[in-house]
């Protein structure tokens, strides 16, 4: 019942042609995309470690700031402090310096505390220093090898 076509060599021949062109498009077409959603989420991956760099560095700059900001807060206090030093009321300081009598008090605080600190962190350095020196004295009267090489054999120089 259906009508009976006769096909040409050439008719076929240029149907495989445009079927096999049309496939050549929809394989370079998959190419293209397959290339370009490489980059899409290479791009993608990039974008959240520039995020996360950025996080890192602002973390960074903030510990900066804080170490200066305290850097310069016991500065002040130390300078105020010294203002007292010399018999200078708190009053008297907070009149001068335009700034209360309670920032005055804090400031003051804050470097003699972190001055505490700083000597506290410094007689800890001393005091595990001379613990290390006593117990290198104590192991090279023991056994006598701290005269000779590092590894207790007796040098060749000595």
């Amino acid at each position: 019942m259906t009508n009976k076509v006769s096909k040409s060599k050439s008719a076929v021949r240029a149907a495989r042609e445009a079927v096999k062109a049309a496939q050549r498009d929809v394989l370079e077409r998959a190419r293209r995309n397959g290339d370009d959603l490489a980059v899409f989420f290479s791009s993608q991956e990039r974008l959240a470690g520039v995020d996360e760099w950025v996080e890192t560095k602002i973390a960074g700059v903030r510990a900066q700031a804080e170490g200066k900001r305290a850097d310069h807060r016991r500065a002040a206090g130390m300078a105020l402090a010294a203002l007292r030093d010399r018999g200078e009321t708190i009053r008297d300081i907070a009149a001068l310096t335009g700034i209360g009598e309670k920032a005055v008090r804090e400031l003051i605080r804050y470097a003699e505390a972190t001055l505490a600190d700083s000597a506290d962190r410094a007689s800890g350095a001393a005091q595990a220093h001379e613990a290390a020196a006593d117990e290198s004295i104590a192991a090279s009267s023991g056994g006598g090898a701290a005269l000779g090489a590092p590894d207790g054999s007796l040098s060749a120089t000595g």
